[in-house]
């Protein structure tokens, strides 16, 4: 078979069709490839440095996050006695009211694992993973703060539209010149609710407000939506959502289905009618919901992991039964386990184990969540050369 170039390997494996070789695709996180003398400054330096190793790269690209024109923001730091860190208020005048943020300023706002929190005097984001177990007070609790959030979690306007598509342009001229795939974001999911909510405060609104919790869902679809529409009619080849925290490690299988399936299933079909494949992210807590995914009917699984939160191996002949020339798999390597604590040994065979009970066909690997720049470099090379034994 000729060599492909990565991006007809990578819709070689969308696909499920035949491919040159399994490819093998690295999601950095304030991580830098080794065997470049000088850091990656943008994604298409990282792509170059990962095609010039003989990795598989993308370039992606999503729609602006932009507020209400008539929304002003504002930030203070709070200091209280009874509490050893500073609080954050960030607060944002909408035309329904202040929607406010209490993020507690902790000793690790400021990590050198963590790539974000470059800004000093620190800033609060609307959407950030490190709000979430630092919130003295989560956003939004009742009605009124989801009529302040429609000013600010919105769909794309028109304004924003033509600078957006130049961007779309410029990327998509990157990825012909590299020969990689241009893959769309079109929007964070239920990540955003729990970005929003806390984990804790959004299981208590599903249990205790099903319709407050449906409500939030309904104002994240309507922005996602936007985006797909948005990005079916420029050269975006897939497009992906996040669903990290859609699995059942947050919700019961029940829950999936009244809350998550229904709007995972009418972006895909968006999409599919544009003309797209469709990518979808959930890493762990996707084993109980093997038929609810299929009945989605995307085309990729990102970052599926092969063990579960437990570190026990998952059953991934059953993930291949139920899949088989329906969902194909980007991911199956894990990192926090595997890569970060595991021996050599344990490199190999975990990257043996998935290609075997995973591949040949519908298979791309890729570490699960990501890598680190505290990801050994050695558990990466043995992880390559054992790809590359067993890519064919």
């Amino acid at each position: 078979m000729k060599r492909l170039s990565s991006r007809e390997r990578l819709l070689a494996v969308a696909r499920y069709q035949r491919a040159d070789h399994i490819p093998l695709l690295l999601h950095p996180f304030g991580w830098q490839p080794w065997w470049r003398a000088r850091p990656c400054g943008n994604q298409v330096e990282m792509a170059e440095a990962f095609l010039e190793f003989g990795l598989d790269a993308w370039l992606g690209v999503g729609p602006p996050m932009t507020f209400h024109p008539d929304v002003k923001t504002r930030q203070r730091t709070e200091r209280r006695a009874e509490n050893p860190w500073p609080c954050m208020v960030k607060e944002y005048d909408t035309p329904a009211g202040v929607f406010r943020q209490e993020v507690f300023l902790t000793d690790d706002w400021s990590d050198p694992h963590w790539p974000q929190h470059r800004e000093s005097p620190p800033a609060v984001a609307l959407l950030d993973d490190y709000n979430v177990p630092r919130y003295r007070r989560c956003p939004i609790r009742d009605e009124a703060d989801l009529e302040k959030l429609r000013y600010l979690y919105r769909p794309v306007g028109d304004a924003e539209v033509p600078a957006f598509r130049r961007k779309v342009e410029a990327t998509a001229a990157e990825a012909r010149r590299l020969g990689v795939l241009l893959r769309g974001e079109a929007s964070a999911g239920t990540d955003a609710a729990v970005w929003l909510c806390g984990v804790q405060g959004l299981l208590e609104m599903a249990i205790d407000r099903p319709e407050l919790l449906a409500a939030l869902l309904d104002i994240i679809h309507r922005r996602e939506k936007r985006s797909v529409e948005l990005l079916v009619d420029t050269p975006v080849e897939l497009i992906t959502r996040r669903g990290y925290y859609e699995g059942t490690t947050f919700w019961s299988p029940a829950m999936y289905r009244r809350f998550f399936l229904p709007r995972l299933k009418e972006l895909t079909e968006l999409a599919h009618q544009g003309g797209k494949l469709v990518g979808y992210t959930m890493s762990i807590g996707y084993m109980p919901l093997l038929g609810e995914l299929a009945e989605a009917g995307y085309d990729v699984h990102f970052l599926l992991d092969p063990l579960r939160s437990g570190g026990q191996v998952e059953d991934l002949a059953k993930v291949k039964a139920a899949w088989n020339g329906r969902i194909a798999i980007l991911g199956a390597i894990n990192q926090p386990v595997t890569l970060d604590k595991g021996s050599e040994q344990d490199v190999r065979e975990e990257v043996y184990h998935s290609v075997r009970t995973l591949g040949p066909d519908g298979l791309g690997l890729s570490p699960v969540e990501a890598v680190h720049n505290f990801t050994p470099r050695r558990s990466l090379e043995v992880m390559i050369e054992a790809w590359k034994q067993v890519r064919q």
